[in-house]
C-alpha cells in the first residue's frame, strides 16, 4: 500500500472495527474466526514443550511498543499462572480477527511477573499500517489491542505524537488519559517519566479509599514494585490508552525514588528497609517488565534510544536519572544559582549519553528532532535570573550550554523538546542558556505537557472543590510571575491537568495541549487548552490560541 494512503486506510479500518472495543472485553476464544490460508504460523522461540495456560486473568490488559516499520514489540501479564505458561497470540488487520495474518506461540514466565514480551520484525507487517492484537489460553482471552506500524523512511505524512508524565494514583482520576487513548491517528504515545510513584504524596486525595491493604505506601522490593504496577494497571482508563497506542516510557524519579541521582537516594524515604543500591536494581527490574519494550542484553538498563518515524520526525529518548551527578548545592529550592551548579564537569547524561545524543542529532536526516526530555531544559526564575529547581537543567548548567552550542556551531535545525516532571504547562524557547535576552537567540523549542494527576503549586493550597476559585486566582497569579521573570517561557498554566499531542509536519511544529476540567471525579471533559507552531528554520513557539468553544462548561 501506498504511504499516501494511510491515512484513509485507517479511517476505514476503525469505521469497519465493529462491535470491539480497542481495549474493551475480550471477544471470546470460542467465537474466534481462523482464516487459515492468511495466517503465518510461527513457534514463538523458546515455547517448545512449555505447557499451555489453563484459566488466565489478563488483569493488566496489553500494550505494544518500540515500533519501527514492520516491527512491534506486543505485551501483556498472565495473572494467575502458576509456572511458565504458553498463550497464543494473534495478530490481525480487522478488530474483528476475520483477517488474521499472524498466529505465534508466546511465553509467560514466573520469574518475569508473569509477563509477555513478544517481538514481531518483518513478516506479515507492513510500514504505517494499523493491526490488532490479543492474546489467549485454553479458556480466555485478552483485551483487543492496536497498534501502527512506523512510517517508512521515505513517507512525508505528517507524524503525530502524544506525551504525558506525573501520574500519582492517589492524586486524582485517570480521565487524561480517556482523551489520550481516543486521539485520532497517533504514531506514538510517549511517557515522559513518574508512570508510578513509590509511595503516596497526598493524604487526602480522593482515590485513598481503592488503595489496596499497604494504602499505597513505600515501595522498595521486587514485589512491592509488581504490586504498585498492579495497582495503577487497576485503572480501566490508564488500560484503554495502552490498549489503543504504541507507547514508549521512559522512567524518571518516582519509579525508583523521589529525587535520586544515580546511585545516591534522594533521601524522600520514610522508612528504608534495604540499601538504595538494591531499590534501584529491584525498581528497574520491574520497569520493564511491566513496559512494552526488550530488554537489552549487553546493556540491561538502558533506556535511552530512538525511534524513526518517516521523513517527518525523529524521536530521540533520554535518561536523566541512572547516569548524573548529584544535584547541587543540598537540591534545596532556590540553589540553583549555587556555584556548584555552574561546574564544568557536572553532568546530567553521563559522557556516553551525552556523546550518543549529540552523534544522533547530528546524524538526523529527519526534518524535526524531537528530544524526549525528563526533566525542563528551559531556566526557571523567581525573580528573574535566581532559578529555583536544581533538579532540573539549572542545576546542570554547563551541559546544557554545551548541548546548545553545539545545535548551533553543527547548523542543527528543528529541534524540539518535549518534557515532563514539574506538573505544569509551559511552552517556549530554548537557548544555551536557558533563559533570554540571548545574544544569539533560541536554537530549540520546548513543550512541558503538564500532569495526569499529580499536583503543582495552586493544588498544594487549594486542594478542595469549594476552594476552585481561590485556587484559580493562586494559579493565575502564579502564571503571571512566570511569564514576568521568564520571557523565554511563552505560555505558562498551572490550573489544569492533562497532557500533549504534537504534529511534526513537513514545514512546520503543531502542538496541542489537552486538559481535563477536574481530575477529582470519576468523569470529566477533555479539552483543548492551547495550541502553538513552530515554524521550519525558525525555533520560535507562537502561541495561535485555543479553538473557539473548547472550554467546557
Amino acid at each position: 500500500m501506498s504511504p499516501l494512503d494511510r491515512r484513509n486506510f485507517l479511517t476505514g479500518a476503525v469505521a469497519g472495527a465493529g462491535a470491539i472495543a480497542i481495549g474493551g472485553e475480550p471477544s471470546g476464544a470460542a467465537a474466534r474466526a481462523r482464516n487459515q490460508a492468511a495466517i503465518i504460523q510461527q513457534n514463538g522461540g523458546g515455547a517448545s514443550g512449555i505447557p499451555r495456560a489453563g484459566e488466565v486473568l489478563f488483569s493488566q490488559g496489553v500494550a505494544s511498543g518500540q515500533s519501527t516499520p514492520r516491527g512491534i514489540t506486543l505485551w501483556t501479564l498472565a495473572a494467575g499462572i502458576e509456572r511458565d505458561s504458553r498463550l497464543e497470540l494473534e495478530v490481525a488487520r480487522d478488530a474483528g480477527f476475520r483477517r488474521v495474518i499472524l498466529r505465534r506461540d508466546v511465553v509467560a514466565r514466573k520469574d518475569e511477573a508473569r509477563t509477555v514480551h513478544a517481538r514481531i520484525d518483518g513478516g506479515p507487517l507492513r510500514p504505517g499500517e494499523q493491526y490488532f492484537y490479543r492474546f489467549s489460553s485454553r479458556s480466555s482471552d485478552s483485551e483487543v489491542g492496536r497498534f501502527r506500524t512506523a512510517l517508512p523512511p521515505d513517507s512525508r505524512q505528517p507524524v503525530r505524537i502524544g506525551f504525558f508524565s506525573c501520574q500519582a494514583y492517589d492524586a486524582g482520576y485517570y480521565t487524561a488519559h480517556v482523551g489520550l487513548a481516543a486521539e485520532d491517528d497517533l504514531d506514538l504515545v510517549v511517557c515522559l517519566g513518574d508512570y508510578i510513584y513509590e509511595r503516596s504524596f497526598y493524604d487526602d486525595g480522593p482515590r485513598n479509599d481503592r488503595l489496596g491493604p499497604n494504602k499505597d505506601g513505600e515501595v522498595e522490593s521486587v514485589g512491592g514494585y509488581r504490586a504498585k504496577y498492579g495497582l495503577y494497571h487497576s485503572d480501566a482508563n490508564l488500560r484503554r490508552m495502552r490498549a489503543s497506542h504504541p507507547m514508549m516510557a521512559v522512567w524518571d524519579d518516582h519509579e525508583v525514588e523521589d529525587n535520586y541521582a544515580a546511585h545516591r537516594p534522594g533521601e524522600a524515604t520514610l522508612d528504608r528497609d534495604r540499601s538504595f543500591r538494591q531499590r534501584r536494581r529491584a525498581a528497574y527490574q520491574t520497569f520493564f517488565e511491566h513496559m512494552p519494550r526488550i530488554r537489552m542484553r549487553r546493556d540491561p538498563d538502558r533506556i535511552y534510544g530512538k525511534l524513526r518515524f518517516g521523513r517527518n520526525a525523529e524521536i530521540l529518548l533520554l535518561d536523566e536519572r541512572q547516569y548524573r551527578d548529584d544535584q547541587p548545592c543540598g537540591d534545596q529550592v532556590g540553589t540553583a544559582n549555587c556555584p556548584e551548579a555552574f561546574a564544568k564537569d557536572r553532568t546530567m547524561l553521563g559522557d556516553a549519553q551525552r556523546g550518543w545524543l549529540k552523534r544522533s542529532l547530528r546524524d538526523s536526516r529527519a526534518t524535526w528532532k524531537i528530544i524526549g526530555n525528563q526533566d525542563m531544559f528551559m531556566a526557571l526564575d523567581t525573580p528573574a535570573g535566581n532559578p529555583i529547581n536544581p533538579d532540573q537543567w539549572d542545576g546542570y548548567k554547563a551541559e546544557r550550554r554545551e548541548l546548545m552550542n553545539f545545535v548551533r556551531a553543527k547548523g542543527i535545525e528543528n529541534v524540539s523538546l518535549i518534557t515532563g516532571d514539574i506538573h505544569t504547562f509551559f511552552a517556549g524557547n530554548v537557548t544555551p542558556s536557558g533563559r533570554e535576552p540571548d545574544l544569539n537567540g533560541a536554537v530549540a523549542t520546548e513543550f512541558v505537557g503538564g500532569a495526569i494527576t499529580s499536583e503543582g503549586i495552586a493544588d498544594s493550597t487549594a486542594r478542595e472543590p469549594l476552594e476552585r476559585e481561590e485556587r484559580l486566582v493562586l494559579a493565575k497569579l502564579s502564571d503571571s510571575g512566570v511569564r514576568a521573570n521568564n520571557p523565554h517561557i511563552k505560555y505558562s498554566n498551572q490550573e489544569f491537568k492533562g497532557y500533549g499531542v504534537l504534529e511534526a509536519r513537513r514545514d512546520e511544529l503543531r502542538v496541542d495541549f489537552r486538559a481535563v476540567r477536574n481530575t477529582k471525579t470519576r468523569r470529566s471533559q477533555v479539552f483543548t487548552l492551547q495550541r502553538f507552531r513552530v515554524r521550519r528554520g525558525r525555533p520560535q513557539v507562537e502561541v495561535l490560541g485555543p479553538p473557539l468553544g473548547s472550554f467546557p462548561n
